[in-house]
């Protein structure tokens, strides 16, 4: 929150298929691997303070679902969100991967 505050973090709209937007806030320089921890950071305190599911597989969270903005796939974790032109307040969205034949 003070990182904000200063400038030096932003934050990433998330939204889900049941239209729930996660505010994610991530560093401005951050990779596509750091916005997927604060993701899973994000829902692990949620389910805390719910008592909802205990154990999530992120494994294969991420072997079913991209993150997509405007129309990309955000699928090199190495890669800057800045490279892909995300900006504050910007809208990334979870969407389930095709299956190949």
């Amino acid at each position: 929150q003070v990182a904000l505050e200063y400038g030096q973090a932003m934050t990433v709209r998330v939204s889900k298929a049941d239209g729930e937007v996660m505010p994610i806030v991530v560093v401005q320089q951050a990779t596509v691997l750091h916005l997927k921890k604060a993701i899973r950071r994000y829902l692990e305190l949620k389910q805390q303070r719910e008592g909802g599911i205990k154990h999530i597989s992120w494994r294969y969270v991420w072997r079913t679902f991209n993150l997509v903005f405007n129309g990309e796939k955000m699928d090199e974790d190495g890669k800057k969100l800045k490279d892909y032109g995300i900006k504050n307040r910007d809208e990334v969205t979870f969407v389930k991967k095709l299956r190949k034949k």
